[in-house]
């Protein structure tokens, strides 16, 4: 909450010191800011991209999108302050002080109020005119990718998102196309853009308004996800929208060239910065870029668990990937070992395809927990179990809400009970686990025992086989137990990790 409110504490403190709030008048260094800003966008949406193109998905195509148009109208805004294409100047005719002489006011676009905006100079009608433009530019960059940021968090109809999904390259060439082309336009020929009222009072609040709207809308739903499953990706991405909102205000109602002023400058690039610092954070942990972006929209994957789409269960297990991948791999594992055991202990076959999505994602309320928690190479203070032992319970919160598998909310919730009443998070003893969640048990267990984990290499299968046997029918099932030394003796390979 701290790290939201930075920026709009630094801006109220310079516009209420003025000692603190110098002019810095210099086009070269708005050229360098404005370009950092948008170079960091166009690899962030390069990312996005990739991992739209490789992990099929209408909400990250859309966000792509958001980024490319972001980063080449940017682009644009600041290209057109730099030395390679000079502005008009602008003389004015009020003593305002958000306004130096010899220096462009960018046409009023930042919502200069219409009595203190300067006059028109008699220079060039193509810089004057693209002296209108810079403005323009930094205005529609916030608007439009805002905009492209509430599709993406808001999701589309089922229809539509398969229609993006197969258009997905044509869709990111045509925004490339008119990025590239209103760049173009904006630079090389400005008097075509003549006609957009950007003195408008009006037009700047309308632009900030929707702006608003976009970044706000997008950011509760990150927030929201991120509560959920606490993925860096999602919880920088909040923080963004948070940030590009201050932004908008800044633009808005900072004086020009003032350092409050240039402040909108760095909250953006801090906006775009902190994502793709949390996109690299998670690709360093999980190494799959796609599962990580998949990740970002886990609400809405929650959401389509409970509306019984089908797609759902494909994204949650991405989720579980992108939160940490060997949780992702045991998850399998543990899913097919899970079937091989119900098959050796007659569960009837209606109830073995329930189960094996029970096992695949019965550490799903894991993504929950902190990564700090989840990867610790020691052993967890008594604090950090407890965070542990509430993955039980989530993932049969999440189950619960979902049609397709609220059948198996209880299983996913009892996978740790124990049969002698110590497990959690319910302390169920002996029949009262459902026969399902003691299956998962005992192959859970086993996979636990011969994997590596992060506080401990893997147990060699003899002394695995010696922990299962102490603990069969005071912890683990006597039964599930035989069901899994039946698999082992029967399938060798299925003591390998």
């Amino acid at each position: 909450m701290t790290a939201t409110l930075l920026p709009g504490a630094a801006y109220a403190l310079l516009v209420n010191v003025p000692a603190l709030d110098p002019k810095v008048l210099s086009g070269g260094q708005h050229f360098i800011i404005v370009g950092t800003v948008s170079l960091v966008a166009l690899l962030l949406a390069g990312a996005v991209a990739w991992a739209a193109y490789h992990t099929p998905d209408a909400r990250t195509v859309t966000l792509a999108l958001a980024l490319i148009s972001m980063s080449g109208i940017f682009l644009a805004h600041g290209a057109g302050t730099s030395r390679w294409f000079p502005l008009a100047p602008a003389v004015s005719t009020t003593a305002h002080a958000g306004h130096a002489p010899a220096y462009s006011d960018f046409g009023g676009a930042y919502g200069t109020p219409a009595a203190t905006r300067a006059t028109p100079p008699p220079a060039g009608k193509v810089q004057a005119a693209r002296r209108q433009a810079v403005g323009l530019s930094a205005r529609l960059s916030l608007m439009v990718s805002a905009l492209w940021l509430a599709h993406a968090a808001a999701g589309m109809p089922r229809r539509v998102a398969d229609w993006v999904v197969r258009q997905r390259l044509a869709l990111a060439s045509v925004m490339l196309a008119i990025t590239a082309g209103y760049a173009v336009v904006a630079l090389w020929f400005p008097v075509w853009l003549s006609w957009a009222p950007v003195h408008s009072h009006e037009l700047s609040w309308a632009i900030a308004v929707i702006a608003w709207s976009g970044f706000g809308f997008a950011g509760w739903r990150f927030a929201q996800a991120y509560r959920l499953a606490s993925l860096p990706l999602q919880g920088t991405m909040a923080l963004a929208m948070a940030y590009l909102m201050q932004a908008q205000w800044f633009m808005l109602r900072g004086e020009l060239w003032r350092l409050s002023w240039w402040e909108y400058h760095v909250t953006m690039l801090a906006g775009f910065l902190l994502p793709a610092l949390g996109l690299l954070w998670q690709y360093r942990i999980n190494g799959d870029l796609g599962a990580v972006v998949e990740g970002l929209f886990l609400r809405d994957t929650v959401s389509g668990l409970r509306q019984g789409d089908p797609r759902a269960l494909g994204a949650l297990a991405a989720a579980v990937a992108a939160k940490d991948s060997e949780t992702d791999e045991h998850t399998t594992r543990v899913g097919d070992l899970a079937v091989a055991i119900a098959r050796r202990v007659r569960l009837p076959e209606e109830r073995i395809e329930l189960l094996r999505w029970a096992g695949r994602l019965h550490d799903a309320g894991k993504i929950g927990v902190p990564n700090r928690i989840l990867r610790k190479p020691g052993p967890l203070t008594p604090a950090e179990f407890a965070v542990i032992q509430r993955h039980a319970a989530r993932g049969g919160r999440i189950a619960h809400r979902s049609r397709l598998l609220a059948r198996a909310a209880p299983i996913i919730r009892a996978h740790h009970e124990r049969m002698d009443g110590s497990g959690y998070p319910d302390g169920l003893r002996g029949d009262a686990i459902p026969l399902e969640a003691r299956i998962i048990a005992v192959a859970d267990v086993w996979d636990a025992l011969t994997c590596d984990r992060p506080y401990r290499a893997a147990m060699p299968p003899s002394r695995a086989l010696a922990v299962i046997h102490a603990e069969r029918g005071t912890k683990l099932d006597s039964a599930c137990v035989d069901g899994l030394l039946d698999v082992l003796a029967t399938e060798p390979h299925t003591t390998a990790a």
